[in-house]
């Protein structure tokens, strides 16, 4: 599977968008959220093995940078339906409002 590209900018203004969110609506952030927010949509990849689908890559990938994106992993294989399939994601506490644009 070729390398996944991240616009970490467009990531983090999407992080900021789901926090302001989070405050006034109270909701809960899964993987599959900021996927959703990211990429103004989320693709279920039928009979594509979880570790080398997009979804996957993607949430591997805010694991990974978790600390500087300011977000935490709460749980991680949370059942969610998606488009009428099973699917597990990640649910996400997403901290303080950081500026890491300068990092």
């Amino acid at each position: 599977m070729a390398d996944l590209k991240i616009d970490r900018n467009r990531l983090e203004d999407t992080l900021d968008q789901l926090r302001t969110k989070v405050r006034n609506e109270k909701i809960d952030v899964y993987t599959t959220d900021i996927i959703d927010s990211y990429m103004g949509g989320v693709h279920r990849n039928k009979g594509v093995p979880a570790g080398i689908s997009w979804n996957a890559q993607f949430g591997k990938y805010l694991k990974r940078h978790a600390d500087e994106l300011g977000i935490r992993e709460l749980s991680s294989k949370n059942p969610l339906i998606i488009d009428g399939g099973n699917t597990r994601a990640s649910l996400w506490d997403l901290l303080l409002e950081v500026d890491n644009h300068n990092l």
